[in-house]
């Protein structure tokens, strides 16, 4: 099986005999991959930020077929197309119950195992095949959205709609960095009737998509204050320029996975200000299970702009990784079968 692989901060191999999945429980379903995302926490363990067990297959973002199902998978169909969620989930504790399907009791993210002890957690999507536990309640039917567009429905547009919806968003948003998350947030916000739309990244390339979306590009210490912020970059830099350009009594919307073990600003600064600052993960399958229309609609319009690296070879896998960090591109989207 070919599969990219984590070997250690800053190395990526790619592999033609990787070690195939297969199904470990009923509830499991094994998808041939169409199209896996490189998302930008997947930089986090390349980078030194987060710990990963080498040897674990990374990536959380696919679209793929059905290739096989226990006999707990409920009605899931073999040769089913369909999109992986970067979590996996039960679909009846109480988180998924209640609308927060990305801390399941018994889920898992997709992409990382413990380097403590690499037999917890699930390798990633980065490959030609991949296991999915709790296959009837993670995955969700593809429907006829293309590829490329619904790569961004297995993390980033429905990231971006958590993000936005807890800003409370009303007449103006400010947007910190315009990652894929980022700029899915300003079509989001565009799509939504949003009237002033600030959008912030130091990244010019970046910053003219977010333009030709409707966007106003500032620098930070610049802007007007907004009643809405997202931080969509998960930098100390980005969360302080969220809050400088946060109005008296908004909300900060913290996004992005955190890496650091202090916030950037102080609690008197949050309360000369009367913010509200949110963050964690996104519940995507609980998104998508009440959004998945709307977002299709955002994800077809969005895709030419974000995609803009659609069909990368697995084995080129190592370069991407390099050339993601030094933002040669927006998103990257690999095909195992190239």
């Amino acid at each position: 099986m070919r599969a990219l692989v984590f070997e250690g901060p800053g190395s990526i191999g790619f592999t033609h005999d990787g070690v195939e999945p297969d199904l470990q429980a009923d509830s499991d379903a094994l998808v041939r991959v169409s199209i896996a995302g490189l998302c930008g926490s997947d930089l986090h363990p390349y980078l030194g930020r987060e710990p990963l067990a080498p040897g674990t297959v990374p990536g959380h973002e696919a679209v793929g077929l059905v290739e096989a199902t226990g006999r707990g998978a409920g009605r899931l169909e073999v040769g089913a197309r369909v999109i992986v969620p970067f979590t996996t989930s039960c679909g009846g504790c109480a988180p998924c119950t209640s609308g927060l399907s990305a801390r399941c009791e018994r889920g898992a993210l997709f992409g990382w195992r413990n380097p403590d002890d690499p037999t917890v957690g699930l390798d990633g999507c980065q490959a030609e095949l991949v296991r999915v536990p709790l296959a009837a309640s993670t995955l969700v039917a593809a429907g006829d959205v293309e590829d490329s567009a619904a790569i961004l429905l297995a993390d980033n547009l429905p990231t971006a709609l958590a993000a936005f919806e807890r800003a409370r968003v009303g007449d103006s948003l400010t947007v910190v960095g315009l990652g894929s998350v980022g700029l899915c947030v300003v079509g989001i916000a565009r799509e939504r009737g949003v009237s002033r739309i600030i959008a912030m990244d130091p990244d010019p390339r970046r910053s003219a998509i977010a333009r030709s979306m409707g966007a106003t590009i500032a620098e930070p210490g610049d802007a007007e204050p907004t009643a809405a912020v997202v931080e969509a970059a998960g930098t100390e830099a980005a969360q302080r320029a969220a809050v400088d350009v946060a109005a008296p009594g908004s909300i900060v919307s913290i996004i992005s996975v955190q890496t650091s073990e202090q916030m950037p600003f102080t609690p008197i600064e949050a309360y000369d200000k009367n913010l509200t600052v949110v963050w964690g993960r996104a519940p995507v399958r609980s998104i998508l299970d009440r959004q998945m229309r709307p977002l299709a609609s955002i994800a077809s319009h969005l895709a030419d702009l974000i995609v803009d690296r659609p069909d990368v070879a697995l084995a080129d896998g190592p370069g991407t990784y390099a050339a993601f960090v030094e933002r040669q591109f927006v998103k990257a989207a690999f095909v195992p079968s190239g």
